[in-house]
């Protein structure tokens, strides 16, 4: 990479339940040899941390998340476990800004794992002997070190019965944002160890890989539950190529968070707030092009207004290119569906708008609401949406 103390993302990881910060040692070793600052967050409770109070549920963890990243200077690559992954996607929705891309390592799905109660029993009181500890982890790894099993063995007799209880009961009930397509709308990896017992590939693909349309995911090798202790350097080297493509590419991922949520906000200021001044947009609703900013605030604040229902769907990014796939309800019901195609400048502002509806009774309704209005009020000249007979 170029210049990485400058232009690097910081890599901020979150272990997972009974673990502590040092579990990332091996990874954290393999990222400062690619010059990659990172940070290993110490859930409260344990750990370090083993001597704080309750309550321990995921909101009061991610709380504490936030904190830290708020403190951190320059984007950030959130990187969670097990557990830790329902923390890191908490706090990469509320500040996708600054996270820039989320990387889970045997992720549970944030809306958790529902085991009933005499499978969760043993997690909220487990059998805290040192080889019971051992032989808990070796159960679920397929090669876990053996020195750092006996090292982690050690660090849960400092953790509560009481805080083992409450977060195994958080991990298995889960947050209800789980529910539903993630909040969070910036670059996914998904990591999984092969040999996983527990996270498994039919876990992932039924409870996690719906939740992040196109996001890539990658199994690595010789590892079950525990990935980036049992190979380090596999996980190292998927979070290096994920901070280098964000180096390289530092406003990936912000034109489309803007046009989302410019749309949950439907005002012309927030559409202005994600176009250059120098924007053309192109639509099936439009007879030729619009090729002046605020023309196109204003269509954009009266087509959103018209929308019962929104929801982007699946988003893939292509160099400065992004392509969102949407559905959407209007007109009382009306169902429709669609395509917007953005292209951004250096600054991550939009400088080039495509939008494609389908079907045509879509187009023909927007055409007439919105163009209708906007004539009116002089906003946008009729030309703009009369087409010529045959068209």
């Amino acid at each position: 990479m170029n210049s990485p103390a400058t232009t690097a993302p910081t890599a901020v990881l979150v272990h997972g339940y009974l673990d502590d910060g040092a579990i990332w040692n091996g990874v954290r070793t393999a990222l400062d040899e690619q010059s990659i600052p990172s940070i290993a967050f110490e859930l409260a409770g344990m750990g370090a941390r083993a001597s704080e109070h309750g309550p321990f549920t995921l909101v009061r963890w991610a709380d504490d998340l936030e904190s830290v990243l708020r403190a951190t200077e320059g984007p950030v690559v959130l990187v969670g476990h097990s557990m830790g992954g329902q923390i890191a996607e908490l706090v990469a929705a509320r500040l996708p800004e600054q996270v820039r891309a989320l990387v889970l390592v045997n992720p549970i799905p944030l809306a958790g794992t529902h085991l009933p109660p005499e499978r969760i029993a043993p997690f909220q009181a487990p059998d805290l002997g040192l080889d019971a500890q051992r032989a808990f982890r070796s159960a679920l790894a397929t090669a876990f070190p053996a020195e750092e099993n006996d090292r982690l063995a050690q660090v849960t007799l400092h953790v509560a019965p009481a805080t083992i209880s409450d977060t195994a009961t958080a991990w298995n009930n889960g947050h209800p944002d789980g529910q539903q397509p993630s909040k969070y709308d910036g670059s996914v990896t998904i990591l999984r160890g092969e040999k996983d017992p527990f996270v498994t590939e039919e876990v992932v693909s039924a409870y996690v890989e719906p939740r992040f349309p196109g996001a890539p995911s990658q199994t690595i090798a010789d590892a079950g539950h525990w990935a980036h202790a049992e190979n380090p350097a596999a996980v190292a080297a998927v979070i290096t190529t994920v901070v280098e493509e964000i180096a390289s590419n530092p406003a990936d991922g912000r034109p489309a968070k803007a046009w989302t949520a410019a749309f949950e906000q439907r005002t012309e200021d927030a559409f202005a707030a994600a176009l250059s001044p120098n924007v053309r947009m192109e639509a099936s609703a439009l007879a030729k092009p619009l090729e002046r900013k605020e023309q196109v605030e204003a269509l954009m604040a009266a087509v959103s207004s018209l929308y019962e229902r929104l929801e982007f769907v699946r988003k893939v990014q292509d160099g400065t290119r992004t392509y969102l796939e949407w559905e959407a309800a209007a007109f009382g019901g009306f169902e429709m569906k669609g395509i917007t195609i953005l292209t951004r400048d250096d600054e991550g502002l939009i400088t080039e708008i495509a939008i494609h509806h389908r079907p045509l009774g879509a187009v023909v309704q927007i055409n007439a609401k919105a163009g209708a209005a906007l004539t009116a009020a002089g906003l946008v000249p009729a030309e703009y949406f009369d087409f010529p007979e045959g068209e």
